[in-house]
């Protein structure tokens, strides 16, 4: 479930899209563009920015730059629902990732969300994976869930990083053997299947699932570009 701050002086127009959302696994926090400028925002555990343009208090520029100056939401994606009016103003130096032309559906917008999302975690990074509320720091060894440190051994580790580099992809209980393991180790499959479960205990105890059982084949992990 990703967190999204959804930034609109239109409430009432845009509670059935608000709706769709939570309907499709969003989190969504309301915001007025004035609360931007106060001296107490703040935005925390925040995944995604959405900034309704539709009847809008506030200068878009200044809005958006606004945004992007937040230590919170700088490296986050920013989309923006505007009008036919808007079209042709729009500049993608105020710091926004993709905008979407309104009347807009919530399914629509969480395609577009959901993506941009994919786009941002899809990379083979060099020193950390983060996937909804897991982040893998593969430097210091670390795993967090929600915000909270999970203690796992060595093996994993290793087996739930190898995972998370290949989401979406499917993976035999050999494979698995043979990639974490490697090709000297001389125990059974069994052992795959163990520490997937000891794994499978530790990362979703909060309830979200981030590795899936491919019947009589093996596992993989459910990236944001899994079916």
């Amino acid at each position: 479930m990703y967190r999204l701050l959804f930034i609109t002086d239109d409430w009432d127009r845009k509670k059935p899209l608000k709706s769709e959302l939570l309907g499709v696994g969003f989190s969504v926090t309301p915001l007025v563009s004035a609360d931007v400028f106060t001296d107490d925002f703040a935005p925390s555990k925040i995944d995604v920015t959405v900034v309704d343009l539709e009847r809008c208090a506030a200068d878009p520029a200044k809005l958006c730059r606004a945004l992007k100056r937040e230590r919170a939401l700088k490296d986050l994606p920013l989309v923006l629902l505007v009008t036919e009016g808007h079209l042709g103003r729009i500049d993608f130096g105020w710091g926004l990732e993709d905008y979407l032309t309104l009347p807009v559906t919530g399914k629509r917008l969480a395609e577009r969300l959901n993506f941009l999302m994919w786009k941002l975690h899809k990379v083979e990074v060099k020193n950390g994976f983060s996937s909804g509320g897991l982040v893998i720091d593969f430097e210091c060894y670390e795993v967090h869930v929600k915000g909270e440190p999970v203690d796992l051994t060595y093996k994993e580790f290793e087996l739930l990083k190898f995972l998370a580099m290949h989401p979406g992809k499917g993976f035999t209980r050999e494979v698995l053997l043979d990639r974490v393991w490697g090709y000297d180790y001389y125990g059974g499959t069994r052992t795959v299947d163990v520490h997937v479960r000891r794994l499978r205990a530790k990362i979703e105890a909060g309830g979200t699932n981030y590795i899936e059982t491919i019947r009589n084949v093996g596992y993989k992990f459910l990236g944001p570009e899994s079916p």
